[in-house]
């Protein structure tokens, strides 16, 4: 049985979208983005390392993919369209959802990033980096200050730079 590493691509659309939208902040965006780091995954397929985790391979891909957009000034959405894309579930979860929502869009990109991969998407430390092309250790410092710029938005410490903690 031969191993196909494209087979295993279906059974990460679910995590693609999720940062895709991240990046992109609007959904049309993000389905696009979704589709190019595919089709780029199946033509690159012959870089792929085994035993290497396919996701982290895709999100690197997705990743470097949106750069290459932004460089090449590719009009994106703003990040108001995110409101659509969420079905509301219960009252009480519906205000928290948006708080946390609102309280991510105040994140930086690169805080954004980081913590859709590993606190969302599970990526260990090490996958991290190799996604966003640093050192684990950037990788570590980055999510600990955005969890901690995170958990002081929602307690409604609105810190703006130039400001001390």
């Amino acid at each position: 049985m031969s191993f196909r590493v494209e087979e295993q691509f279906a059974d990460h659309i679910p995590a693609l979208k999720r940062f895709a939208r991240t990046l992109t902040a609007a959904p049309e965006h993000a389905d696009d983005l979704v589709q190019d780091c595919l089709e780029r995954a199946i033509r690159k397929k012959s870089l792929f390392r085994q035993p290497s985790n396919p996701r982290a391979w895709l999100f690197k891909i997705m990743h470097n993919l949106h750069r290459n957009q932004i460089v090449q000034k590719r009009p994106i959405a703003n990040s108001d369209e995110l409101e659509r894309i969420v079905e509301p579930p219960q009252q009480l979860a519906v205000a928290e959802l948006k708080d946390v929502r609102t309280a991510m869009q105040l994140l930086s990109k690169e805080h954004q990033e980081i913590l859709m991969l590993v606190a969302v998407e599970g990526l260990s430390y090490k996958e991290a980096a190799q996604v966003l092309n640093v050192q684990k250790g950037t990788v570590m410092s980055r999510l600990a200050r955005a969890r901690d710029h995170l958990r002081a938005l929602m307690n409604g410490e609105h810190q703006f730079k130039g400001e001390k903690r």
